[in-house]
């Protein structure tokens, strides 16, 4: 009976066969097998994956997979959608390939999966401006979005419960809504990958905040194989086959991470301006180290120590991953912080290239022609033209002032100020100093006194930026003085100078000084100012005088008037 049942069971398979072959034959191939079709699930996701501008798919998967499948003879198809739409067409079959999916146990039973992982990720709480919203704690009683059917999800439904916390979660289709959302005051929070949210946080008014958690790596994700079926040898193209474009993403994804001028590395700077280089990382070196430890100890401690052996690893290990995590969360933000330290540093620099020019420029010429104007060369003013040409040409002189600190300012933070030193008499450069703020003086009925000695000699400094100093410190003084005198001494101590100019002026209480250095700092604010500046002078001249290798002080008593005493080195040598 047996041999009977096996013939017939050999017929029968025979007869399959046969049947196959005849169909096989007769019917043409498949479209897939001659232009090698792959479908790919499109969802917004920028800068990971999204529809540009053009219409066409684009981001670092995308990158990738036209690479791999331009290498493999591929022809791609695209098809667009929400996030959980995708899950759904990948699961019946739909599509072939989903990108940017993150590999879990329970997708695992569902999906099939490559193994190298295209993109290292975590997701961060993203909450508008000045919503205080600093540790996980402080979203207790929030109404929180994230993605529908994400990991995202169930991760923080899992971490919100463990801290006893009573939160509104809420499920959108996509990161774009969920931005907009929170930004019409619908919610108080997203949550969103770091890739998204340093893309797009700033333009919806949102900031980031210090709640991150759940890294997890990104792959591409394929149907499940269902070759178990044995009728699927027969019916099922190769081509089809899930484990063989998943095993292709992998090979081509070991070659492009090794070399630094890959599409890999271009793609990732193209969409993120991050500077990503292949190294080995540090986990994994410390952890093939302590796992030869641990099978060392094991092999010479015998049965007795065995139990303390295994639990000091786990213990190594544990701490292995939090320093593995930590390293990896202080590497991010430092990384972030020199982009947008080179980010403003770039914007400083066209700052002053373009105000140099752009501003001073016209303002010179608007002073030079009301000049001209009032000296009456262009032809007679009457006493109303020329009161607001004055107005004009004033106004003029004080913005050019302005710019001038500003840019003085922009150039010494930047390290861009070089000092030009020079040999130079010191007596006859504060007496040209002096007759500039000698008009003002007399105008407000100032007596200008100066204490100069005969043999003060020479010095080498920078006599412009000396001179800057001293200027800005007379104008000061006439400027906050309203009867009295302002006197200018010089002194030679110890191989320095000490220039000190005293007024006779409104003085400073002790709180004000300790901020007096300070940029855009002034004594007299508000709307009930009476005199006018930029808060940069004495900003300034602390800056430079820090620079050549000298010094600034200051004494000041409320109502009985200051003193600003300025100390450099007579000569180069003697900086300390």
């Amino acid at each position: 009976m047996k041999v009977a049942n096996t013939a017939y069971y050999g017929r029968f398979l025979s007869g399959l066969l046969i049947i196959w072959l005849t169909c096989h034959s007769l019917l043409p191939l498949p479209a897939f097998a001659e232009d090698r079709i792959v479908t790919v699930g499109v969802y917004e996701n920028a800068p990971k994956i999204f529809t540009a501008a053009s219409g066409q798919p684009a981001g670092i998967f995308i990158d990738i997979i036209e690479h791999i499948a331009k290498a493999e003879g591929w022809r791609l198809r695209y098809l667009q959608g929400t996030w959980a739409e995708g899950l759904d067409r990948l699961q019946k079959g739909e599509i072939d390939l989903m990108p940017d999916v993150a590999l879990t146990s329970e997708r695992e039973k569902i999906y099939a999966f490559h193994n190298v992982p295209v993109l290292s990720s975590w997701f961060q709480v993203y909450a508008p401006k000045g919503s205080k919203i600093q540790s996980l704690l402080d979203l207790n009683g929030k109404r929180i979005l994230v993605l529908e059917r994400s990991v995202q999800e169930e991760a923080f439904v899992r971490l919100s419960q463990s801290f006893g916390m009573e939160i509104t979660l809420i499920s959108v289709s996509d990161y774009q809504t969920m931005f907009e959302m929170v930004a019409r005051d619908e919610a108080d929070a997203a949550i969103t990958n770091r890739f998204y949210g340093l893309m797009h946080a700033k333009k919806s008014g949102l900031v980031d905040t210090a709640v991150v958690f759940e890294p997890s790596d990104l792959f591409f994700a394929a149907p499940k194989n269902r070759s178990s079926n044995p009728l699927n040898i027969f019916f099922t193209a190769p081509e089809k086959d899930p484990s063989l474009l998943l095993a292709a993403i992998d090979r081509h994804l070991m070659e492009i991470k090794k070399d630094p001028r890959s599409v890999y590395y271009a793609s990732l700077k193209r969409w993120t301006s991050e500077d990503v280089r292949f190294k080995m990382p540090t986990w994994l070196f410390i952890l093939g180290l302590t796992t030869g430890g641990t099978l060392l100890l094991s092999l010479f401690g015998g049965a007795v120590l065995k139990h303390q052996v295994n639990a000091r690893t786990r213990e190594l290990r544990r701490i292995n991953q939090e320093m593995e995590q930590r390293i990896t969360e202080r590497t991010e933000a430092l990384a972030a912080a020199m982009e947008k330290a080179q980010a403003a540093d770039r914007i400083k620099s066209a700052f002053l290239a373009t105000m140099s020019h752009e501003l001073r420029t016209p303002l010179n010429s608007i002073i030079g022609f009301t000049g001209i104007m009032l000296q009456g060369l262009a032809g007679p003013l009457n006493t109303e033209q020329h009161k607001q040409m004055s107005m004009v040409q004033n106004s003029a002189r004080h913005l050019l002032a302005l710019i001038n600190d500003v840019l003085d300012i922009s150039k010494i933070e930047a390290g861009q100020l070089e000092i030009s030193r020079s040999s130079f008499p010191l007596r006859p450069s504060i007496e040209k100093t002096a007759a500039l703020v000698s008009p003002l003086a007399q105008k407000k009925g100032i007596e200008l006194q100066l204490d100069i000695p005969n043999d003060i000699g020479m010095v080498t400094a920078d006599q412009r930026r000396l001179e800057q100093v001293i200027l800005n410190l007379l104008n000061n003084a006439v400027k906050f003085t309203e009867k009295g005198h302002v006197r200018i001494s010089c002194r030679i101590i110890d191989d320095h100078c000490l220039i000190s100019i005293a007024d006779t002026g409104i003085g400073m209480r002790p709180e004000e000084v300790a901020e007096l250095f300070q940029p855009f700092h002034q004594i007299d604010a508000g709307l009930s100012r009476k005199h006018e500046g930029t808060g940069l002078g004495l900003s300034i001249c602390k800056k430079l005088m820090d620079l050549m290798g000298g010094a600034i002080h200051v004494e000041s008593q409320w109502g009985k008037g200051s003193t600003f005493t300025i100390r450099f080195p007579r000569q180069p040598g003697d900086m300390p």
